[in-house]
Formats: structure tokens, sequence, C-alpha cells
């Protein structure tokens, strides 16, 4: 069942950002700061009243075995793009076990139909490219590349 997010859900999806943190420390190090607690209490809360943004968890049986975290913004008055409103999935995680069972995909598909009861026009989100399998999952999503950002460490 998916659900948004409430206050008392936080060590458990603290826990399963522990599993994404590693995995994006590992490969950039030299971008991410080392922290004890994964995702921080503060801003979790600030992440819950937050208007724009809305948070779900995929629970079973009691037990949250994924989230989703999006953010809701939009270009206005912009020089160069249209108005338009966009959701962002600002992050996705599965627990490593639950994996393969269709939770990421059900996650997903939450945000798409909350990105269409808001109005939005798009669904975005930004993807590492170390993370082959992440890209390869919001491929199989039906989402594409519109803009590639590149680095160059100095």
């Amino acid at each position: 069942m998916i659900r948004e997010a409430s206050l008392s859900d936080f060590e458990a999806m603290s826990a399963l950002e522990g599993q994404i943190f590693n995995l994006h420390y590992r490969a950039h190090p030299d971008f991410i700061r080392p922290r004890v607690e994964p995702l921080d209490r503060a801003y979790f809360e600030k992440c819950l009243s937050d208007e724009k943004m809305k948070l779900f968890v995929y629970e079973e049986d009691g037990e949250i075995l994924g989230h989703c975290f999006t953010r809701e913004w939009e270009t206005k008055d912009h020089p160069m793009y249209v108005h338009i409103k966009i959701l962002e999935i600002d992050d996705i995680c599965v627990d490593g076990n639950e994996r393969g069972k269709h939770i990421g995909q059900s996650l997903f598909s939450k945000a798409k139909a909350y990105a269409k009861e808001i109005g939005a026009a798009h669904l975005e989100l930004t993807v590492w490219d170390f993370n082959k399998n992440a890209r390869q999952f919001f491929e199989h999503m039906g989402m594409a590349t519109r803009i590639s950002r590149m680095e160059m460490k100095l």
C-alpha cells in the first residue's frame, strides 16, 4: 500500500536513505558529505510541512519497503522558458532486499498520478551517471534524457 509519509515514518525512511547514501558516497566521496545520520530529521520535518513537497511510502504488513520524495516547482516569468509546472522526483528508494517486486514501479506510478493530479506538465528527476541500474529503471518507466549535466574536476 502506498500512503503519504508521516513523522512516525522517520526511522524507517532514514534506514532506507542509508542504503542510497552509501551507494552515492562510495561513487562520489568528492561530492557527497559524510554523515552519521543518512536522513536529517530537521530536513525530513521541513519536507513534511512544505506544501510543495509530497512524500510517499510503500508499506507492507506495517513495514516501509520504499519511499518517494516529490517536489513541485514552476518556471514562471523566465525569459527563456515557457511557464510550466513540474513535479520532480527528488528521491526514490526501495529496500535492497525488496527490489524486483515492483515497489519502485508502484512508487513511480504514484508520483506520476500525483503529477497529473496537480496539473504538472512534466515529471522529472536527476539520476547520477554512475547509477546504471537506476537509469535503466527510469528508462523502462518511460523517461528520457532531456539534459545531461557534465563536470570537470579541477
